[in-house]
């Protein structure tokens, strides 16, 4: 049975999303040279060396009037979103060396069991939510 296209949502990227919140490419490149740029096809160590690289950036842009992005709370919007999300790559490398750690202590076992417990909770949480969230009030109702 084919899918229906509708109901299949492609992860977005994260320039593609970074974009929806800041409306610039500028502001994008800035922001993920600086919070993630190990995301970057090219190594940029300085402002000028990300200009360079990426001809969105105004020549006349300076590194100080970049910092001042940061002050814009859609810039900042952004930026928590980017470090929420490299939060949770780290927390999963974590998980991932809490279950290596496991297979061979008790004390490791048990603390990848506390781990998981609270690493998964806020999926538990928002499945929770969801299935709330879909029910009708006739759904509450006893009959």
């Amino acid at each position: 049975m084919a899918r229906n296209k509708s109901t299949v949502r492609p992860e977005e990227s994260v320039k593609a999303h970074l974009k929806k919140i800041v409306k610039s490419d500028a502001k994008v490149y800035y922001i993920i040279w600086k919070y993630a740029p190990e995301l970057l096809p090219q190594t940029c160590k300085t402002f000028n060396d990300l200009k360079s690289a990426y001809k969105v950036f105004p020549q006349e842009s300076t590194d100080k009037a970049a910092e001042n992005w940061l002050l814009e709370e859609d810039v900042q919007t952004a930026v928590k979103w980017l470090l929420k999300r490299e939060n949770q790559k780290k927390m999963i490398e974590l998980y991932n060396i809490y279950f290596r750690k496991a297979q061979d202590s008790t004390d490791a076992f048990k603390a990848f069991v506390d781990f998981s417990h609270k690493f998964f909770a806020d999926d538990k949480r928002n499945d929770l939510l969801s299935m709330v969230e879909n029910m009708s009030e006739n759904d509450l109702k006893d009959d």
